[in-house]
């Protein structure tokens, strides 16, 4: 068996997980190749077919002409001549949607050699004519065609090529012999299902973390930032956006009671300037055992995205023994349960004080939301089980040959 991934890197989340699939592959002396297009390339297994250079020279004219995620011509070239020489057995898309390749014709070529795909859906991009997201902007056309794109402004300087480019992203799945989408979590499996690809292959396989770095663990955290006795309430906000819940943690903050604080953790300089003091803000973090000792000191994760897959955070804090306040909105609930965290009504910062204010970090709870993260979202598992997905797809495709 051997195995082509495509990422447009091996960082972020996407990257972290396509590196942990990889790993495993190597434990089990499955072949196996990561293809990217920035970032560090120094993984023997790794093979980069873009320079960063190139790679913003590609957004500039995607920009320009509008059809964001068919600009990369050479780079394609690259990448299908690397396939022609490695010959893979199958192939696992993670992100593409960075300027990396250009969609259409990398599918071509799945289709041509009869490759099976696999294709993680780590956001919604993939049947849209754009965006990564709708939910905020209410949007629906996904369903039946994309037009009018009410986003297409963060995606094109001047035109709206949404629908021409939902038709050509359409047109290449839905040619594929061999697909079968992985979603992280049941709402976007139940996206796909309304989408274009809704007779696809679809299987639910949640993300996984290493719950080896991702433990409780004794810092000084605590009284470094003066908290003391304080209710620590903790959120990761590496991108501190409107729709991750910018003004919502600002309102929550001024309803905090002097026996609780926020803190904010991947705060820029200039960000942090215009932040009220009484909040504490700290500066992004590429250390992951240094985020488990936040998580870790934390009484609650709070995490008030309004559009989400799988994040990430909530199951990094529920590893940590720390239970997660989120919104009811799309994915972000899944990780949870009753007794791990709570889940409120998208935007009503009142019971989301509430939920915060009542959550309680017992030993019981503390223990309960490890032994869940450890049971459903171990990073071994996850990796298995898509190797599993691997090995059934190429078995199936045996027997009917």
């Amino acid at each position: 068996m051997k195995i082509a991934q495509f990422n447009a890197g091996l960082s972020g989340s996407p990257g972290m997980l396509m590196r942990v699939i990889s790993e495993e592959m190597d434990a089990q002396n499955i072949d196996n190749r990561m293809l990217i297009t920035y970032g560090n390339d120094a993984h023997a297994n790794v093979f980069k077919y873009a320079s960063d250079q190139e790679i913003k020279v590609n957004a500039l004219k995607s920009r320009i002409a509008g059809n964001w995620g068919f600009e990369a011509r050479k780079q394609t070239d690259r990448a299908l001549n690397y396939l022609q020489e490695y010959q893979p057995d199958l192939i696992h898309v993670h992100n593409i949607h960075g300027h990396d390749l250009v969609f259409d014709t990398f599918f071509a070529y799945a289709r041509e050699k009869k490759i099976p795909v696999v294709y993680t859906f780590h956001d919604c991009w993939a049947f849209t004519g754009y965006c990564t997201h709708y939910v905020r902007f209410a949007c629906d056309k996904y369903k039946t065609q994309c037009r009018n794109c009410p986003q297409y402004r963060s995606y094109s300087w001047f035109l709206d090529r949404s629908t021409e480019n939902y038709e050509r992203k359409k047109q290449a799945l839905l040619s594929l012999p061999s697909l079968t989408v992985v979603t992280p979590s049941r709402w976007m499996a139940d996206q796909v299902r309304m989408s274009f690809l809704k007779g696809t292959a679809t299987v639910v396989i949640p993300n996984g973390i290493d719950t080896g770095i991702f433990r409780p663990v004794n810092s000084d955290v605590r009284e470094r930032l003066g908290i003391g006795n304080r209710k620590m309430i903790l959120a990761i906000a590496n991108a501190i956006s409107a729709e991750k819940g910018r003004e919502d943690l600002l309102e929550l903050h001024d309803r905090l009671s002097s026996d609780e604080v926020l803190v904010l953790v991947g705060i820029t300089e200039d960000v942090k300037k215009e932040l009220p003091d009484t909040i504490i803000a700290l500066p992004r973090t590429n250390s992951q055992s240094e985020l488990a000792e936040y998580y870790s000191a934390a009484d609650v994760l709070i995490n008030p995205t309004h559009e989400d897959n799988f994040p990430t955070v909530n199951i990094e804090a529920l590893a940590c023994g720390t239970p997660v306040v989120t919104y009811d909105v799309g994915g972000s609930p899944e990780a949870i349960d009753d007794m791990t965290g709570t889940a409120v009504p998208e935007g009503d910062i009142t019971a989301l004080y509430a939920a915060v204010r009542n959550l309680k970090k017992t030993t019981a709870v503390h223990e309960v939301c490890r032994k869940r993260a450890v049971m459903y979202y171990d990073k071994h598992g996850f990796a298995e089980r898509m190797i599993n997905l691997y090995r059934k797809i190429l078995s199936d495709r045996e027997e009917t040959t």
